[in-house]
């Protein structure tokens, strides 16, 4: 489970800053191999986040496509509570294209780099 930093500062010297412009379609296109799945807890829910290997060694920072599914809760016939996916979920039509079972097995697998635009206006990269 993750933990939240819930620390309370005092920051004195805080304003508007100029953010780098990041171009992300360079990278559109590109292979890279899935090198992390770590699960979360959200306000919504759980989830897990996909994550790729630094796509640009030479970056001035690291340069990774994510991608985050969400995970379904349901009882069991006892009660119990039950985390996972349905078979045709986002989560579940991924795990069946890249021909794994659990997304535990991702991990290693390759994905052909995407950029997705958020509402805000902003480009990120992803993979399909």
């Amino acid at each position: 489970m993750v933990e939240k930093d819930e620390s309370v500062v005092n920051l004195e010297k805080t304003g508007e800053i100029e953010l780098p412009e990041f171009d992300a379609s360079e990278y559109i296109g590109k292979v890279a191999k899935i090198e992390s799945v770590t699960e979360h807890r959200g306000s919504y829910g759980f989830y897990i986040k996909v994550a790729t290997e630094n796509i640009d060694e030479e970056a001035a920072f690291p340069v990774i496509a994510s991608r985050i599914f969400g995970l379904q809760t349901t009882k069991d016939d006892k009660g119990e509570d039950l985390i996972g996916w349905g078979k045709d979920t986002k989560l579940g039509l991924f795990l069946k294209k890249m021909n794994v079972s659990h997304y535990k097995e991702l991990v290693g697998k390759e994905v052909k780099v995407q950029t997705h635009t958020s509402k805000e206006g902003k480009d990120f990269l992803t993979f399909n």
